[in-house]
């Protein structure tokens, strides 16, 4: 259910209408829209997502897990949220590979986790309403980075949208610790199986 929620948040809130918005961040960051620097923006959340890749193939740093996926949703919404803020250009482009990353991190472990822990009587009706939140409420962004934006201005609408993506993974992960707390051996033994 957190998987859910959290794919849910991070795709209505933020999205991906930040990208059809680079121009405006472009600009503010003294980066003429048809020249090298403003294809560096655009490439640096896809070469963040390959190197997110690359380290969670070779590193094996850590198993999936729902706090590190909801953690990965919330470091990415701060990535994101932090970029719009900066006026230096390699911070920007240093923030958007980050916001790659984790956003591959995320979305990898969150899809592995709804496919591990469904039950299996319902497990494909739980994968489609994983996929519909993750990317069906895509649609939700165009109002909350991109209408929003219009009356705001671009920048604070995404960092507004990102940080309440922070807000929803910090909730997330508050439930995830009490809920883990509160487990008793047979809870546990029942929970692994």
């Amino acid at each position: 259910m957190a998987m859910i929620v959290v794919a849910g948040a991070t795709s209505f809130l933020v999205g991906n209408a930040f990208q059809a918005q680079m121009p405006a961040y472009a600009n503010y960051l003294g980066a003429d829209e048809t020249g090298t620097r403003y294809t560096v923006l655009l490439a640096a959340d896809a070469a963040g997502a390959i190197l997110g890749v690359l380290l969670l193939e070779t590193a094996n740093f850590s198993r999936p897990s729902v706090r590190m996926a909801i953690a990965s949703a919330g470091l990415w919404g701060l990535t994101m949220g932090l970029f719009p803020l900066t006026q230096h250009y390699p911070t920007a482009v240093a923030l958007l590979v980050l916001a790659g990353v984790f956003n591959i991190a995320f979305q990898s472990m969150s899809q592995t986790l709804v496919q591990l822990l469904a039950p299996a009587p319902i497990r494909g009706r739980v994968v489609g309403l994983f996929n519909m939140a993750m990317l069906g409420l895509r649609a939700g962004s165009g109002l909350t980075v991109g209408l929003l934006g219009t009356v705001i201005g671009v920048r604070l609408s995404l960092a507004l949208s990102s940080f309440a993506v922070v807000l929803v993974s910090v909730g997330l992960l508050v439930r995830e610790v009490r809920a883990r707390t509160r487990v008793t051996p047979e809870t546990e033994v029942t929970y692994s199986r």
